[in-house]
């Protein structure tokens, strides 16, 4: 993640003064989000048994682009148990960001089964490349770091609400009646929730220590990847998922940065210290830079499409 300094005693108050935050926040969630069973909408009645009945891509064929989005959409999935490990690693084991910790890590494997049975039962992808892949993705456990919590909850309120229009644009690629469709829904209907719980929790992070946030913020904008770079072939993947129109730099800029800095009314805040003055300003001028990438990625995809 970012290289901010940062200050250990800082860190550790802003801790403790987000329990109470994070704990309304957890109840809220466990209030509004739906339970629902990973094995219901998979379509078991196409299931085969693959020794009788090799697959080949011609079972269900699939452009590239979606193929690479399913594949980090799933393995991203599996990797989650080391992903929340790393991320709360700071926090102390009564905190209420570790019970929220564990609900997420059961949900992001729920999301795992849905679409990796999705998968077998449709064919969608090859199955063994596929368990290749997420042997070598888990095996290196592969994940973004941070600095601080405060560099954490910004960086996973980016990167949640991106992958919940990932996940949404893969579905709206798949067949309907192969029920795709509706398990990726499904999916990115709790990824918003995740992301809405780290949006608020950074809302009161910027209540409690505006400046120390805003330096996060901006550090976490200017490095952010998405959280698959251990899946082998990921470069090519990313390449592939941004020319299909599922999740690019164009994505990124309009559906994920812009509404979330807009949320919390960055550019709105007052008292910041210098430091926090001057990465607010960084802070727009990477926006710039975002935008312009944008539009150069989206020019070449039109140029490729003609």
């Amino acid at each position: 993640m970012g290289n901010l300094v940062v200050d250990p005693g800082k860190d550790h108050v802003l801790v403790e003064e987000l329990a109470g935050p994070a704990a309304s926040l957890f109840n809220r969630h466990l209030s509004v989000s739906k339970e629902w069973y990973p094995f219901e909408d998979v379509p078991w009645d196409m299931a085969a048994d693959f020794e009788e009945e090799r697959w080949n891509a011609k079972q269900y064929p699939l452009s590239q682009g979606v193929q690479s989005a399913i594949i980090v959409n799933v393995l991203t999935e599996d990797n989650l148990p080391y992903y929340t490990h790393t991320l709360m690693s700071p926090i102390k084991p009564d905190h209420p960001l570790r019970d929220w910790s564990r609900r997420w890590t059961a949900e992001e494997w729920r999301h795992s089964a849905a679409i990796r049975d999705w998968i077998l039962a449709t064919r969608a992808i090859d199955p063994y490349r596929l368990e290749d892949d997420r042997m070598v993705q888990m095996s290196k456990g592969q994940v973004p770091q941070s600095n601080s919590v405060a560099e954490m909850i910004a960086y996973v309120s980016f990167q949640e609400l991106a992958t919940q229009v990932a996940h949404r644009n893969t579905g709206q690629a798949l067949d309907k009646t192969m029920r795709g469709k509706k398990i990726m829904s499904k999916v990115a209907g709790d990824e918003g929730l995740h992301h809405a719980f780290y949006r608020d929790l950074v809302l009161a992070a910027l209540e409690i220590d505006p400046s120390t946030m805003v330096m996060a913020i901006q550090s976490e904008l200017r490095n952010f990847k998405m959280p698959g770079t251990g899946i082998p072939r990921f470069t090519e993947h990313e390449e592939a998922i941004a020319l299909a129109g599922i999740f690019g730099a164009q994505q990124f800029v309009e559906a994920v940065v812009k509404p979330t800095l807009s949320y919390w009314r960055i550019f709105d805040l007052e008292g910041l210290s210098a430091e926090a003055s001057q990465a607010r300003e960084k802070m727009g001028r990477n926006l710039a830079g975002l935008t312009r990438l944008a539009a150069a990625q989206q020019a070449r995809i039109a140029s490729l499409q003609a």
